[in-house]
C-alpha cells in the first residue's frame, strides 16, 4: 500500500478548469533502462554463470548523448549529477553502471503502466514516455472520492507492473503534473494559489508537446527553429521573473504582445487554467484509416513498416477536407477478436512522422505487454487510426497550436503573386542558420526554395537572447574614446584600455541609426556600459580571427537612451545591432 495522499485545506471556488489526473512514474528512463537491462542479461546465452543482478542501490547513470539525464541515489552521494559529461560522471563515480537512452524502449514499455491505470478508469491519455493524464470527475464518482482514486491507481501499478508511480489531482493539467510528484490533492479553485511559489523552472513540466514552439506559423510548414522552452524559462529568469506567481501576474494581453501565443499559453497554465481545445469539427462521414496485415504482427520490427502508409493515408484524408488531427485513437485487432485501443495527446497538429512514431511506439508495447504475460496475447491482425479531436486547418486557434488563419494564406498568395511577376529572387525570408556572430544567425533566401541545414553549435561567445532587434548586414564603423580623447580600445587580456565616454559616427550610417537618432559626424555621451566579450574565432587555424563584444548605452541626439552592441576586430569598431 503506497503513502496516503495529502490534501491542500479547502479554499473558495474560483473559475475552474478541467479536473485532471496526473500519473507519474519517476526517472522512468531511468527505470525503463534498468529494466531493458536487467531483460537483455536474462536472454543473452553465456557459457559462463550470469553475475548476480546490480542491488537495488547500486550507483547508476543514464546518458543521452555523452550527457548524464539520471542518476540513482548511490550515484549521487558518489557527487554525479544530471547534467555531467560521460567523463566527469565516472571520475567522480567509477563503479556506477553507465547505461544509454532508448527512446523506443521506454515508449513502448510504458504501455504496462497505461494497461494497469486502464483497469482503474477507462480513459487514459499518454502525454509522453512516463506521464498519463486523465479526467478525474467520472473516476473519481465511481471509485468514492479523489483520495480512494488515487489510491487504487498506486496500488493498481505496483501491483501489475512492479514499479511504484505517484498520483496528483488538481484543476488543469500543468498544476496535477505539479502535485503528482508530492502526491497531493489540490483542491477546486485553488490550482492558481499552489502553483504560484513554484520556481518559474517548472515551466520545464507544462504539457506541451513538440507542437510547441511552431505557433505563428501554417501547421503544415514547420520552421527551421523554433522556441524552445528551456531558452524561454531561461530568459522568463533573466527578466526578474522567478516564480510562476510573477508570471501569472502579468497582465495576459502584455505577455502575448511581448513574447507571442506561446508565452501566453505557459502564462494561461502558470494561473491555473487550460488552453481551450480547438473548435471541435464533426465531418459528415468519420475519418478513419485502417488496414488489415496479411502477416500478423508479431515482432516490434514490423511496426516499422505499416506505421507510414497508414499515416499517409489518415494524413490524405484530413488534407482533402481541410482539416488537422490533435488526439489520436489508436486501435488494433487481435488474432483472437480482442480489440486494444490507447489515445495520445499532442499540442498541436498531428504530421505524418508524429503518427508514424505513435504507431511504431503503442505496437511495440502492445507486443511488450504480451511477451511479458500481461493481459490480452495474440498477434495483431487490424490497426485502425480514429482522430478524436479534428479542427479547420485554417481556423486561428493561438491557444493550443497556432496557425497563422486567413492573414497568412492571404500573404502567402501575395508573395506568390510577387514572386511570379519579379522573378524567385525577389521575394526573399530569413532563415536561421546558426552562428558566433549576429549577421551569420541568419541569412535570406528565396521564397518556398529548399532551406540550408542548420549549423548546430555549440558557438562559444554568442549573443544570449534577447538579441538587438536591429542587426547589420554591413556594420557601421564607430569611433570609442575616454575622457581624455585617446582611443578605447581591447587590449591581448580582453580588457578595455579605458572607460569609453564617447561614441563617434564618423560618416553617414545605415537608416536604422538615423531612426535611432545617432547623426553621422556627431559624438554621443556613453552612459553605461558592460565588460568586453572576446570571441576566438577558429583560433586552431591560420585564418582564426580575434573579435570582442561590448555592449553600450548611449544617449541619442534626441536625448533618449539607446543601447546599442558594438564589435571590435583589430583595434576597429563597428556597430552589430541596435536594441529597441
Amino acid at each position: 500500500m503506497a503513502a496516503p495522499v495529502t490534501a491542500a485545506a479547502p479554499a473558495p471556488a474560483t473559475a475552474r478548469a478541467t479536473r485532471t489526473v496526473a500519473v507519474t512514474v519517476p526517472d522512468w528512463p531511468l527505470v525503463a533502462a534498468l529494466d531493458h537491462h536487467q531483460r537483455r542479461g536474462e536472454e543473452t546465452p553465456s557459457p559462463e554463470p550470469a553475475a548476480p543482478p546490480a542491488p537495488a542501490d547500486a550507483p547508476v547513470l543514464l546518458l543521452d548523448r555523452h550527457r548524464v539525464t539520471h542518476v540513482t541515489a548511490a550515484a549521487r552521494e558518489a557527487g554525479a549529477a544530471a547534467g555531467m559529461t560521460r567523463r566527469a560522471a565516472r571520475a567522480a563515480c567509477p563503479e556506477a553502471l553507465v547505461l544509454e537512452a532508448d527512446r523506443e524502449h521506454e515508449s513502448a514499455l510504458f504501455e504496462l503502466v497505461a494497461a494497469a491505470v486502464d483497469t482503474i478508469a477507462a480513459g487514459v491519455d499518454v502525454l509522453r514516455p512516463g506521464v498519463l493524464l486523465m479526467a478525474a470527475r467520472g473516476p473519481a464518482r465511481h471509485q468514492g472520492g479523489e483520495g480512494p482514486l488515487a489510491e487504487r491507481i498506486l496500488d493498481a501499478v505496483a501491483e501489475l507492473t512492479g514499479w511504484d508511480c505517484t498520483v496528483g489531482i488538481a484543476d488543469g493539467p500543468f498544476a496535477a503534473l505539479l502535485a503528482s510528484p508530492p502526491g497531493r490533492i489540490v483542491r477546486e479553485g485553488r490550482s492558481g494559489e499552489y502553483l504560484a511559489p513554484h520556481p518559474i523552472g517548472a515551466l520545464a513540466q507544462a504539457p506541451v508537446g513538440p507542437g510547441w514552439g511552431h505557433r505563428g506559423q501554417p501547421s503544415a510548414a514547420r520552421p527551421e527553429r523554433r522556441l524552445e522552452l528551456a531558452e524561454t524559462v531561461d530568459l522568463l529568469q533573466r527578466l526578474g521573473i522567478t516564480t510562476l506567481g510573477d508570471l501569472a501576474a502579468l497582465p495576459s494581453a502584455a505577455v502575448a504582445d511581448r513574447f507571442g501565443p506561446d508565452v501566453a499559453t505557459l502564462h494561461l497554465l502558470a494561473r491555473g487554467e487550460e488552453p481551450a481545445p480547438p473548435a471541435m469539427h464533426h465531418p459528415t462521414q468519420p475519418l478513419l484509416a485502417e488496414t488489415t496485415l496479411e502477416t500478423p504482427l508479431v515482432r516490434t520490427d514490423q511496426a516499422a513498416f505499416i506505421a507510414r502508409p497508414l499515416a499517409e493515408q489518415l494524413h490524405a484524408q484530413l488534407v482533402e477536407r481541410g482539416l488537422v488531427c490533435t488526439r489520436l485513437r489508436i486501435v488494433a485487432r487481435t488474432e483472437g477478436g480482442e480489440e486494444r485501443e490507447r489515445t495520445w495527446r499532442h499540442d498541436g497538429a498531428l504530421s505524418v512522422a508524429d503518427v508514424v512514431d505513435r504507431i511504431r511506439w503503442q505496437c511495440d508495447g502492445w507486443i511488450t505487454r504480451a511477451r511479458l504475460g500481461g493481459p490480452g496475447t495474440g498477434a495483431i491482425t487490424r490497426i485502425g487510426l480514429h482522430p478524436l479531436q479534428l479542427a479547420p486547418a485554417g481556423e486561428n486557434a493561438p491557444a493550443l497550436w497556432g496557425s497563422a488563419g486567413e492573414a497568412a494564406q492571404r500573404a502567402s498568395r501575395a508573395l506568390a503573386r510577387a514572386q511570379g511577376l519579379a522573378g524567385e529572387e525577389a521575394v526573399q525570408v530569413p532563415v536561421l542558420t546558426g552562428g558566433r556572430l549576429l549577421a551569420e544567425e541568419a541569412i535570406l533566401v528565396p521564397w518556398r526554395s529548399e532551406r540550408p541545414a542548420r549549423r548546430e553549435g555549440p558557438w562559444p561567445g554568442s549573443l544570449p537572447r534577447p538579441v538587438p532587434a536591429t542587426v547589420f548586414r554591413e556594420p557601421p564603423a564607430v569611433r570609442l574614446e575616454d575622457a581624455a580623447g585617446r582611443p578605447v580600445v581591447v587590449t591581448a587580456r580582453g580588457l578595455l584600455s579605458g572607460a569609453p565616454t564617447r561614441l563617434l559616427v564618423p560618416a553617414p550610417g545605415a537608416p536604422a541609426l538615423q531612426r535611432a537618432g545617432l547623426r553621422a559626424g556627431s559624438g554621443h555621451p556613453v552612459l553605461a556600459h558592460a565588460a568586453p566579450v572576446v570571441l576566438d574565432e577558429r583560433w586552431w587555424a591560420r585564418d582564426g580571427r580575434r573579435a570582442a563584444r561590448l555592449q553600450l548605452v548611449v544617449q541619442a541626439a534626441s536625448s533618449e537612451e539607446v543601447a546599442v552592441l558594438a564589435l571590435s576586430r583589430a583595434g576597429e569598431w563597428t556597430l552589430e545591432g541596435v536594441y529597441d
